[in-house]
């Protein structure tokens, strides 16, 4: 069925970045729009090459209410397109819902218009990649892979660009990182491929319980024609009995390229295909493997390498991107790729020219021998644990963790056996400082990014790491997660600079 905009009437809620996406874009299309915010006030996001910036202008001074709300607000509205920032259940939702109208978000009306594409202007190939963590590197490394293979594809999504701005892109394929907030309000989106890569404890302040945050995650796979799944995952499966079922029927089911095509339960993500990877050996899918090397005898050194389907395809030495995490997050990039057409013999070969996003485990400065590294993106207790299970392997003295902000309801002492086994000392700072002091002994309180940095210096010696990463979001001290990062790294260099003047061993990197 059609889906044409002009058809409709709408209300967007919430003008931040997507919503002032939304709202150019439905000007753009002619179609009758007005919008709330809940806050009074807010910024417009200017686009000095976009011709509708008058017309956004003149929307944004005459029809956004930033005040209640009553039921005649929404006579002659049938959607209500919300942002992912705003919750489900605020009352101008509840007020909508009352009144007949349908709640979408920008991904959903993504979803209806791209499936009402025509034979002159074909719909877009979509896959999508959901987590609590690694989902912007996963996609960023997807649409790298897939470009330096010839595909035409855009990233879009929660990495930061408006999906809406996608769909009127040249690409051919879409690669979507979704965020649990977008797809609670998506329900038709066809997807080639949709993956959970992890889940651990977050936003639990939104949803309430994990469960709910499962529940919202797994949405991706509702239409999706295949999945690539962890193993060894918890919870990223998109239905435990189908994959348990492709494994017990791996002898009669045909397999091909390491994809198992499984056929019950309509409901299920069957008769679509699963893909499995993991840390662990297999000769199935993505997997990790001992070879002899380059001498081919017995006595040789062993070298790991990423396998698919038994065979080899890049050591672990050759990949640049620390942290086993990383492992997984490859494996997952080209699991995805390879649903697109991409072989993973074709794809890895791009690996070595990807530029991982900044505040992902980034080092940022060196000061005699002691490291700096910036993973400010770690919002919840599973990035930073991830962060600390794949750096400790490479680390030569301590790791001094800085860590803290607003935890969002995630349990701290959870914490507790990472920060025994791979940490010498935190330094928190930040709304719930108070919750790592009680979860671990070697514990420090402090006010200020540059008091952190300041005593994680003193306390470092060569060979020590000084990790940021948080384990918490960033709103309670600092604009987002990208302002904390760029916080510590002016620390640093501050830093760095009194070093130098009496040091010249001094290196600084970015």
């Amino acid at each position: 069925m059609s889906y044409n905009v002009r058809e409709h009437s709408y209300v967007v809620g919430g003008l931040g970045v997507t919503g002032q996406a939304c709202v150019r874009f439905l000007l753009q299309k002619q179609a009758k729009v007005k919008a709330f915010d809940t806050r009074a006030n807010f910024t417009l996001v200017t686009d000095p090459d976009s011709d509708i910036d008058t017309d956004m202008q003149a929307f944004m001074a005459e029809k956004v209410t930033c005040t209640a709300l009553s039921e005649d607000y929404f006579d002659g509205v049938d959607t209500l397109v919300l942002s992912p920032g705003l919750a489900l259940n605020i009352e101008q939702v509840a007020l909508a819902q009352k009144c007949g109208v349908e709640v979408i978000g920008d991904v959903e009306l993504f979803a209806r218009l791209n499936a009402s594409t025509s034979d002159a202007t074909p719909a877009k190939r979509v896959v999508g990649i959901t987590g609590s963590n690694g989902k912007t590197t996963v996609t960023l490394l997807v649409n790298h892979l897939l470009k330096s293979c010839g595909v035409k594809s855009i990233e879009a999504g929660n990495v930061g660009r408006p999906v809406l701005e996608a769909l009127q892109s040249d690409a051919d394929v879409v690669v979507m990182e979704l965020s649990s907030f977008q797809l609670e309000t998506t329900s038709s989106l066809v997807l080639e491929a949709a993956t959970v890569l992890n889940i651990s404890d977050d936003h639990l302040d939104r949803h309430g319980t994990l469960e709910a945050y499962i529940d919202a995650k797994h949405r991706i796979f509702d239409n999706a024609k295949s999945a690539i799944v962890w193993r060894d995952g918890e919870f990223v499966a998109p239905d435990e009995q189908i994959i348990a079922d492709a494994k017990g029927n791996a002898a009669s089911n045909a397999v091909s390229d390491g994809v198992s095509s499984v056929a019950s339960n309509e409901d299920a993500l069957s008769p679509k295909n699963i893909v499995e990877y993991g840390l662990g050996e297999s000769t199935t899918g993505f997997a990790i493997a001992s070879f002899a090397g380059d001498g081919g005898t017995l006595c040789d050194e062993q070298i790991l390498y990423i396998t698919f389907n038994g065979e080899k395809l890049i050591a672990l030495s050759d990949i640049h991107l620390a942290g086993m995490h990383n492992v997984l997050n490859i494996m997952a990039a080209l699991g995805i790729c390879l649903q697109l057409g991409v072989s993973p013999a074709l794809a890895v070969k791009h690996l070595r020219s990807f530029k991982s996003a900044p505040h992902r485990c980034v080092e940022i400065a060196r000061v005699n021998d002691i490291r700096y590294i910036d993973d400010s993106k770690a919002t919840n207790i599973g990035a930073t644990v991830a962060a600390l299970e794949g750096l400790a392997p490479t680390i030569q003295g301590k790791l001094i963790l800085i860590a803290g902000g607003d935890a969002k309801g995630a349990d701290i002492a959870s914490l507790l056996p990472y920060l025994t086994k791979y940490v010498s000392h935190v330094f928190a700072l930040g709304k719930d400082a108070h919750l790592f002091e009680k979860s671990f002994a070697h514990t420090t309180r402090v006010a200020t990014m540059k008091d952190a940095v300041k005593a994680a210096t003193r306390l470092a010696a060569p060979g020590d790491v000084v990790l940021l990463s948080p384990a918490c979001a960033s709103l309670d001290m600092f604009k987002n997660y990208m302002h904390r990062g760029d916080v510590f790294k002016q620390d640093v260099h501050d830093l760095l600079n009194l070093h130098s003047k009496n040091d010249d061993a001094v290196e600084a990197t970015s």
